[in-house]
């Protein structure tokens, strides 16, 4: 698994996300342009931000939201003045005088929740104050729906997550089934699974992970299967041993 990167759970971060990950990076540091991480549900958005969040704990304050559809401006807003411990009204003073060195980075996931305007109104927040970065995750469909009702989102940077390949699909499989709670066989990961695997997942992580508990199952099938046909042919040879010990009188 030399192309990939492991990182803790069970996330899989390939070469190509890799890649992505330090892109994440460069521009959180050097622009005050928002991010959009995009692609389908599962791809791995989430795991792209925790993976930066674990990076830069120690150089970035930041704070991470689930957006709903109930969550406003304001709400946000309190949201940072916790964390920072400024006033409401002025929640990154200390960051915005400490601009090249103290950064306060705002991820929002399922950012496709927030009613229309929000968006709106935290970017041209982003905007008024030098040291906040607003990074969010979002779908093709999310970014289409936003276009129409947010129309400054075309003013961000998109990085999007690519699906894994095929082969990259196999190594997550192998590194599925060194997890002790999973109850894969590494040996019941063939190239005919693997391929099945990325064929009905298209290389999505958690269409992956959707398939698990039917493949243990499947794989488990085979196995009793195997033992029972076994026991079968043993209690055939040894009935048939008794009949010809018994025909031959050595019974």
């Amino acid at each position: 698994m030399n192309d990939t990167l492991l990182l803790v759970d069970d996330a899989f971060i390939s070469k190509e996300r890799s890649e992505k990950l330090e892109l994440l990076i460069h521009l959180v540091a050097n622009s005050s342009q928002a991010t959009i991480v995009c692609g389908p549900k599962g791809i791995g958005k989430s795991t792209l931000v925790k993976a930066l969040i674990e990076r830069k704990k120690n150089a970035w304050q930041h704070c991470l939201l689930s957006a709903t559809a109930d969550m406003n401006f304001d709400a946000i807003i309190a949201q940072i003045a916790e964390i920072t411990g400024e006033a409401i009204n002025n929640p990154l003073k200390k960051h915005n005088q400490e601009t090249s060195h103290n950064k306060f980075v705002l991820f929002i996931d399922d950012a496709g929740l927030l009613v229309p305007g929000v968006f709106t109104q935290l970017l041209e927040y982003a905007l008024k104050n030098p040291s906040l970065r607003l990074v969010c995750n979002l779908t093709p469909d999310e970014i289409f729906i936003k276009n129409r009702t947010d129309a400054i989102i075309d003013e961000c940077y998109f990085i999007e997550i690519p699906p894994l390949s095929e082969k990259q699909c196999g190594d997550y499989l192998l590194y599925l089934a060194t997890k002790s709670t999973i109850k894969l066989p590494i040996n019941a990961i063939t190239e005919h699974l693997t391929a099945t695997v990325y064929r009905n997942s298209q290389g999505i992580p958690a269409r992956i992970l959707e398939q698990l508990p039917q493949l243990v199952t499947s794989k488990t099938s085979d196995h009793a299967l195997l033992l029972l046909i076994a026991a079968v042919a043993i209690l055939v040879a040894i009935a048939l041993a008794a009949q010809w010990l018994s025909a031959t009188g050595h019974l």
